[in-house]
């Protein structure tokens, strides 16, 4: 199936992401990893008027401990996480079922921003 149209916008900043989110409300989606979300265009499920794509963020991705607690970020790929030693060693029980999401090829591109 053929995508809908809709407007395309990739920030590189959280605050870019923010403003445009603050611009377009309700009618925007954030686009992460896209395993749940493209599926859904695709079935015309969702028919947001803009993407916002957040993967150029850097500074959404990655895995660290902010005040004694795992922080993952929202377009850390799955896979990253599996592998993480932060992980294993805070959150064992994580790092036990990260491995049993899906194909390897899904966790390579899926995120946590569920």
């Amino acid at each position: 199936m053929k995508l809908p149209e809709v407007e395309y916008e990739a920030p590189t900043t959280v605050a870019e992401a923010v403003d445009l989110l603050a611009e377009y409300g309700d009618e925007a989606s954030t686009l992460a990893g896209g395993q749940s979300l493209i599926p859904l265009l695709a079935l015309r499920l969702a028919r947001p008027a803009v993407l916002i794509d957040i993967n150029g963020i850097d500074e959404l991705s990655g895995v660290s401990v902010m005040d004694g607690r795992v922080a993952i970020g929202a377009t850390t790929r799955d896979y990253v996480a599996e592998e993480s030693g932060i992980v294993a060693d805070t959150v064992p029980l994580l790092a036990a079922a990260l491995p049993l999401i899906g194909h390897e090829a899904i966790r390579s591109r899926g995120t946590s921003r569920r």
